[in-house]
């Protein structure tokens, strides 16, 4: 009997522990901030642009923006999947990423945060309906997005430079200049017309 129950609770001890292995870490609100944030060196006015344009070339649709508040959402387009489930018969599901951006003044520079989440709905044929929200949190998809916006800042950042001050050629001078003195040819003197008295 004894031998029986220090099984048994040998067993639940491993199923436990693979429950927790297995069920996904939750981040707490700081860890998520270094995952999701990031400091530039540009104000509000060049960053928020920047996310605007990155998030458009990667192909969501801007739902929202507020440049007072620094709120950017957006939605990207997917297609939806037929499905089936048992007793309900077939529905269409679909999962579509969604992000939210925060952008605020720092200084003289700007934070900048993302969100991404993946929306999962379903619908049914009998016109039932459900939705989920899923966190996106793998480093490498902030990291891929901050990569983008920096390098669209830095090209806004280049195209906001005033242009080099050209040095300005000398006005020309209004006051005449004498011309170079001439040396005057000597003038040879003319013979004379009356001829010597010739000897007699």
């Amino acid at each position: 009997m004894r031998v029986f129950l220090m099984t048994v609770s040998a067993a639940s001890l491993l199923l436990g522990s693979a429950a927790v292995a297995g069920k996904k870490q939750e981040l707490t609100g700081l860890a998520l901030q270094q995952i999701q944030a990031r400091d530039f060196d540009a104000p509000k006015t060049i960053t928020f642009p920047a996310v605007m344009t990155v998030l458009q070339d990667a192909g969501y649709r801007i739902g929202a923006a507020d440049k007072d508040t620094g709120l950017i959402t957006g939605t990207a387009s997917v297609q939806s999947h037929t499905t089936w489930m048992p007793f309900v018969g077939f529905g269409r599901s679909k999962k579509t990423p969604v992000v939210s951006a925060f952008i605020e003044d720092r200084g003289t520079g700007s934070r900048i945060r993302l969100n991404f989440v993946m929306a999962k709905t379903k619908s049914m044929m009998y016109g039932m309906g459900s939705s989920d929200e899923e966190p996106m949190t793998d480093p490498a998809i902030y990291q891929g997005a901050f990569e983008k916006i920096e390098k669209e800042i830095f090209v806004r950042l280049s195209l906001n430079k005033p242009a080099p001050a050209v040095a300005a050629a000398p006005a020309p001078s209004t006051v005449p200049t004498p011309a170079p003195a001439t040396a005057v040819p000597a003038v040879a003197s003319a013979p004379s017309s009356e001829n010597p008295a010739s000897p007699h």
